[in-house]
């Protein structure tokens, strides 16, 4: 081996020696700065994607609301329809009395007549009844041989109070009031029937006599 030998190995070693203690380009402290500075700019893309979902989700009338990282939908109100909290009134029919037949029709629109039997004298008055108040059981006064006789109330069900023209009062009721007078002012229906008439009779409709 010749003397220069070892010197160009000893230099050689020198140099890899030297090459491995270069330190890094970047210091410790600039390193973690431009990976703060990369996370601030993903946490910028985020919120902005968000804005512009949530502004689109605006625009279409969808409500969103944060949870914590997520986003929630949260459902519109016509989407579940709160339930009903009264029982629909069956809608008026216009009825009409028949003196002479003693008979109640009602005629609903697109649907079957319905005629009921009363129970009646042949003199009340004709003309254009008023509802004027109903009640599912309520006393009512019932005079004995006219206006003025104070007569006395039977208990009664079912009761639809009729008002006509000239001031004269009917009562409308269930054909179960045991001893109720036949006079003017009692149109009773049959009992099993006297339920169905109240539901279609509301207070305001006309009851025609004729």
């Amino acid at each position: 081996m010749s003397e220069h030998e070892p010197d160009e190995l000893d230099s050689a070693l020198r140099v890899l020696a030297a090459d491995a203690s270069v330190p890094p380009a970047l210091s410790g402290g600039q390193i973690r700065r431009r990976g703060e500075a990369r996370g601030r700019r993903r946490r910028a893309v985020v919120a902005t994607a968000a804005v512009v979902v949530l502004g689109t989700g605006a625009a279409l009338g969808v409500p969103w609301v944060m949870d914590g990282a997520k986003e929630v939908r949260r459902p519109v109100a016509s989407e579940a329809p709160k339930p009903s909290l009264t029982a629909p009134v069956p809608a008026s029919a216009p009825a009409r009395i028949d003196i002479r037949k003693k008979v109640l029709t009602f005629e609903p629109a697109g649907e079957k007549p319905r005629s009921f039997r009363l129970t009646m004298r042949d003199d009340v008055t004709a003309g254009g009844a008023k509802v004027k108040y109903k009640d599912p059981r309520r006393q009512i006064p019932v005079s004995l041989s006219g206006p003025s006789d104070g007569g006395y109330h039977i208990e009664a069900s079912w009761v639809v109070e009729l008002s006509l023209p000239s001031g004269e009062v009917l009562y409308l009721f269930a054909d179960d009031a045991s001893g109720s007078p036949m006079n003017r002012s009692v149109l009773r229906v049959p009992a099993a029937d006297a339920g169905w008439v109240y539901d279609r009779l509301n207070v305001g409709d006309t009851v025609t006599l004729t």
